[in-house]
């Protein structure tokens, strides 16, 4: 192709990019933010603004957010590791300490010591949760262990009984939500309150039995380590994700064939009107070539336009806060990290972008980066169907068909997340009293709390939904207005996966044979269950170096227990072990815990999660076209051994697919190596570096895993908002998300020329059970091969320094 013919192409592709983008921007970075906001105002007002916690009259501060409280007259909350002052609404953040590091186990002492000096002789096991940061830093609750361990002290401290004490603690215990969802739990706002009520006289003694009758009623629920309610969650997701996804992968076979469909009238509408507009022709297709020359046109005004909204946010509307301009390389790494599906953000949301930024530039960009993804997913099925053709469809029409299939989830799931508690306004932070004022880090007196609010169950869903995975606020899914329930939680977690799934299906479907696509689904879930199920029993089982320290870790109906630094109380320690896995397994890169804090297994299955391809079960569009990838080595390699050219889903592999194939693989793996390798031998990387030895090894392999695979999560003890980590992410993201993509389009030109040939003898097939082992084996062996020597600098070396000390036995 001449320089004369690329100019042309990319002449012809610059309106429809232009407009088209536009006309998007309104819809979902305007349009659909008002809509949410329109309905929760009027449905959900309380919920909406922050759900505020009224008492005698007035706001005695938000149900959804913890405030500290150091008096001992007060029943205490978690530990809280923000900034300034505990309890910061605005810099949410966990400690990110990892589990080996001294500092943690000084500080859990500290707090120990702590307790005790005020309750000398409570000689009972101090509850995890008491003792260790929660994820956000604003964790409103505790668990029933922790509310009852101060109940000695609080009731000495008051001069009240201590059986009344009880009572009052066993009439504040919020169950498990639906009677399975989360921890049962104890607001430690909402139980203060009642109990200035009850020493002042205002509320009578709660009509309840204590806390020691209502726990002797109650049957121990714990079945191979693990409460019965959590077993039972794990079993609901995997049936409502399975019941879920087949409609949902036939109806996005339907959109993407015209075939009608319940939305088709709305649907067609738009794409109609928008393709016109744009000067896009429906039935005019494309070749790779101009598929791939669309798609990168189409990335400028995506990174463009959200760099310059974060240079000029200080002059546009909805700034309450009055934030000016991001600097320029932190903007840079941003637009880049939201228009490649990556979302990693090495700044602080609360205090750096305005709602102008986050709802016009960064939820269009989790609307279109996740559209772009699908796009290229199915101009690569049309490649498999197609017999001896030479186009793969016409990317604007897919990335609209995309769009128009994201937008009406994500206002269900929206509206979801605001009857939880997820704030939907543009009304400016609001300021609440504290009950318990306390002294910040400059011996200043804090005597209020303000909460930062916005339009965020919008971008929520979006960001869950579309695999992005971008906070709202700092902490992501662990702060309590981005994720304030157990079910809320639910709820994202089933976001993030559903449509990764529901593509296996629509596969299928569009292949003509379904169960190629649930082969392909059965490889996906045969890596993500013993992943999954290794991780939870590294948190569930605690962190033995604070063993000695008089902590109780062990899960029973009054904790989850387990390794709890840096997770959320509502959750628990199954819920937020199963959404790390989720998130790393779907490129979504979303948190409800701290994956820096933890333990080295743990982590160590969350990287490898990211060093498998991202393809299990990958992002939106793009964790189905890198199993595919997959898939075409596997098949290679099998006819290879067969001594017969390979063939999958009709169409022969070839050498020109297969190095195609081996460069996709190739290039996140040298991108992450390359990279880890450069900032450990520099100082400039070095500098970033939080926790000690192999933890902080894990730190930085983690950010560079996450950047080249598009994932967006992080050791989040990492300093990243350095000019040298946010220009080595920023190239890192901009290869592992283009270089692909355009790899995977020539991959589809070459297969869509292809003629489709029946199966013959000796060929492996694309739906058995050998088939399916054979693919993991394969990706197994290539994730295991290319990082084991980086993962023994990391993870593996940090366990088996907890094995050389003690304090794991094996």
């Amino acid at each position: 192709m001449t320089s004369d013919s690329i100019s042309a192409l990319i002449k012809r592709q610059v309106k429809p990019a232009v407009l088209i983008f536009l006309l998007l921007t309104l819809v979902v970075g305007i349009l659909y933010p008002l809509v949410v906001t329109g309905i929760a105002q009027v449905v959900f007002p309380s919920q909406a603004n922050g759900d505020l916690l009224q008492h005698d009259g007035h706001v005695a501060g938000s149900s959804q957010i913890g405030q500290p409280f150091s008096s001992p007259q007060y029943f205490w909350g978690r530990p809280s590791a923000t900034t300034l002052v505990a309890y910061n609404a605005g810099s949410s953040t966990g400690s990110n300490l990892g589990p080996n590091n001294p500092a943690l186990v000084q500080q859990v002492q500290a707090r120990v010591d702590a307790l005790h000096a005020v309750d000398p002789n409570n000689t009972n096991e101090i509850p995890v949760d008491l003792v260790t940061a929660s994820g956000s830093g604003l964790d409103p609750d505790i668990s029933v262990a922790a509310a009852e361990y101060q109940v000695s002290r609080v009731s000495r401290e008051r001069n009240l009984s201590a059986s009344d004490v009880s009572a009052l603690v066993a009439s504040q215990i919020e169950p498990r939500q639906f009677g399975i969802f989360g921890e049962p739990r104890v607001n430690v706002l909402s139980l203060n309150l009642a109990l200035d009520d009850l020493s002042t006289h205002a509320i009578p003694v709660p009509q309840q039995t204590g806390l020691s009758a209502l726990l002797q009623n109650h049957v121990p629920d714990v079945i191979f380590g693990m409460n019965v309610s959590d077993w039972a969650q794990l079993i609901l997701f995997i049936f409502i994700v399975a019941l879920i996804a087949v409609p949902l992968g036939a109806w996005i076979a339907k959109i993407f064939t015209g075939k009608p469909n319940f939305l088709s009238p709305v649907i067609d509408w738009i794409e109609q009107k928008v393709l016109t507009v744009c000067g896009v022709a429906v039935g005019e297709e494309m070749d790779w070539k101009q598929f791939v020359v669309a798609v990168m046109v189409f990335a400028i005004p995506c990174i463009g336009v959200v760099f310059v909204i974060q240079q000029v946010q200080q002059f546009l509307p909805l700034n309450p806060a009055g934030l000016g301009a991001v600097p320029l390389d932190l903007s840079l790494n941003t637009a880049i990290s939201f228009a490649t599906n990556t979302n990693w953000q090495a700044y602080m949301p609360e205090v750096t972008v305005s709602y102008f930024t986050q709802m016009v530039g960064l939820v269009v960009q989790n609307f279109l980066s996740a559209a772009v993804g699908l796009a290229v997913l199915i101009a690569l099925i049309y490649a498999f169907m197609r017999r001896s053709a030479t186009t793969i469809g016409n990317f604007w029409v897919l990335l609209v068909r995309s769009v128009m299939i994201l937008i009406p989830i994500c206002l269900v799931i929206s509206l979801v997340l605001v009857s939880q508690g997820t704030p939907q306004t543009f009304g400016g932070p609001v300021t609440v009293p504290l009950l318990d004022p306390v002294k910040d880090s400059t011996g200043a007196l804090v005597t209020s709390q303000t909460i930062p609010l916005g339009p965020v169950a919008s971008q929520i869903a979006i960001k869950m939904l579309g695999t992005n995975g971008g906070g709202y606020y700092n902490a992501n899914s662990a702060h309590p207005l981005e994720n304030p329930t157990p079910f809320s939680n639910f709820v994202e977690m089933f976001a993030m996966i559903i449509i990764p799934i529901a593509l296996c299906i629509t596969f299928g479907i569009m292949i003509g044979s379904k169960r190629k696509g649930v082969a392909l689904l059965l490889a996906m879930t045969l890596i993500f269950l013993p992943l999954l199920g290794l991780a939870i029993w590294s948190e569930q089982g605690g962190n033995p170096a604070l063993s000695p320290l008089g902590i109780d870790q062990k899960p029973s109906y009054l904790q989850s227990g387990g390794n709890m630094e840096g997770k959320e109380v509502r959750f628990g320690i199954v819920p937020s072990a199963l959404f790390a896995v989720v998130t790393t397994s779907t490129s979504c890169g979303a948190v409800d815990a701290m994956h820096d804090s933890f333990m080295p297994v743990a982590g160590g299955i969350l990287l490898f999660d990211m060093h498998l391809g991202e393809v299990v079960f990958g992002g939106v569009g793009s964790g189905l076209y890198g199993m595919l990838v997959f898939a075409i080595i596997a098949m290679f390699v099998a006819g290879l051994m067969v001594g017969r050219t390979p063939e999958l889903y009709g169409k022969k592999i070839e050498q020109h697919e297969m190095k195609m194939a081996t460069i996709i693989i190739l290039i996140p793996i040298v991108l992450i190596l390359a990279f880890t390798s450069l900032a450990v031998l520099t100082t400039a990387g070095q500098a970033g570096v939080f926790n000690p030895g192999p933890h902080g090894f894990t730190e930085i392999l983690y950010a560079y895993t996450s950047a080249a695979q598009n994932n967006g999560s992080a050791f989040a003890g990492l300093s990243a908002d350095s000019l040298f980590y946010n220009i080595t992410t920023a190239i890192a993201m901009f290869i592992g998300r283009y270089a692909i993509i355009v790899l995977t389009l020539a991959l589809a030109g070459s297969l869509v020329t292809k003629k489709i040939v029946p199966s013959g003898e000796g060929t492996l097939s694309d739906h058995r059970p050998l088939f399916i082992l054979w693919l993991v084996f394969v990706i197994i062996v290539i994730g295991a091969l290319s990082f084991l020597p980086a993962l023994s600098l990391g993870p593996i070396a940090e366990y088996m320094g907890m094995v050389a000390g003690g304090l794991v036995h094996v």
